[in-house]
């Protein structure tokens, strides 16, 4: 049986696969997205021009489509966009634990715990699409321990640490091998 609209679909695929975290820079090879899809390559074509002109995705004249770069200042806005959502979820939410620790696995905790006490909806959907775009950054790192001394304010420490690192991850991006990077077939 044909899909009744297989640019639709393909456009929706791509965009969860997305925003579930691609790695920055990733290759989105249209023939092996087509076939995990059961599409031909004309709609996943379509489709991926449609994300360009959203700015999701970059289409590199002659090498294909691929998952927008990282550079260093839009991993620093993220961080910076999320340590608002986070201190603002904070204080709409009088029933969440403190945070006690500032290793990276505790801050982490806290924040689930604070969107589970959180009572604004749209705050908690908004911070979740940050985290989304943040977690292939994350993973890329990995854990970042916490410097040595007394840390006054565990929350601004933690994200101290992603600030500092950002530059480092940024240059990891932009040297991720295609071939190396985990591209599913089907991711979508």
């Amino acid at each position: 049986m044909r899909q009744r609209d297989p640019f639709g679909s393909a456009v929706t695929s791509l965009r969860e696969a997305l925003e579930q975290g691609l790695a920055p820079g990733q290759h989105l090879p249209v023939a092996d997205i087509a076939a995990s899809l059961k599409l031909s390559t004309s709609p996943v074509r379509e489709a991926l021009s449609r994300l360009c002109g959203e700015g999701l995705v970059e289409d590199r004249r002659g090498l294909g489509y691929f998952t927008r770069p990282a550079p260093v200042e839009d991993i620093v806005g993220l961080l910076d966009l999320e340590a608002a959502h986070v201190r603002l979820a904070a204080t709409c939410s009088a029933a969440a634990p403190p945070l006690s620790d500032g290793s990276d696995a505790a801050v982490e905790t806290w924040i689930v715990a604070l969107l589970d006490h959180c009572e604004s909806q749209p705050l908690v959907e908004s911070l979740m699409r940050v985290r989304r775009r943040l977690a292939p950054l994350r993973r890329l790192n990995g854990p970042i321990s916490p410097s040595g001394g007394p840390e006054l304010d565990y929350l601004d420490a933690y994200y101290a640490r992603w600030r500092t690192a950002a530059g480092g991850l940024a240059a990891r991006v932009r040297r991720l091998n295609a071939d190396g990077s985990e591209y599913i077939r089907n991711i979508v």
